[in-house]
C-alpha cells in the first residue's frame, strides 16, 4: 500500500512541476523566411494530365512543388549526403 500512495504521490509532484515549469508563453516575433519559387521545371504528362513540377527554395531548404503536394529538404543534408558518397569534393 505504501509503494502505490509513494507513486501517487511522486506523480503528483511531477504534474505539479511541468504545471508550474511551462507557464512560460512562446512567442514568434521572427518573421518567416522568403519561399522563392523558379518557373515551372518539367511537365510530365500522364494520359491526358499534365502534372507540373517547381523548384523552391528558401535560405536554408529546397522543395519540389507539384499540384500533388511539396517535398522539402535542408540544404545541408544533401551536400552531406553526396559528399559522403563521393559525388562532391571534400570542403
Amino acid at each position: 500500500m505504501k509503494q502505490i500512495l509513494f507513486g501517487l504521490g511522486a506523480i503528483a509532484v511531477g504534474a505539479g512541476l511541468m504545471f508550474i515549469l511551462m507557464q512560460g508563453e512562446v512567442k514568434a516575433d521572427v518573421k518567416p523566411e522568403p519561399f522563392v519559387c523558379s518557373e515551372v521545371i518539367e511537365s510530365m504528362f500522364q494520359g491526358e494530365a499534365i502534372h507540373n513540377l517547381w523548384h523552391c527554395q528558401t535560405a536554408n531548404m529546397s522543395c519540389g512543388l507539384s499540384a500533388g503536394g511539396i517535398s522539402c529538404v535542408k540544404k545541408d543534408l544533401i551536400e552531406r549526403v553526396l559528399r559522403g558518397n563521393g559525388f562532391l569534393l571534400p570542403k
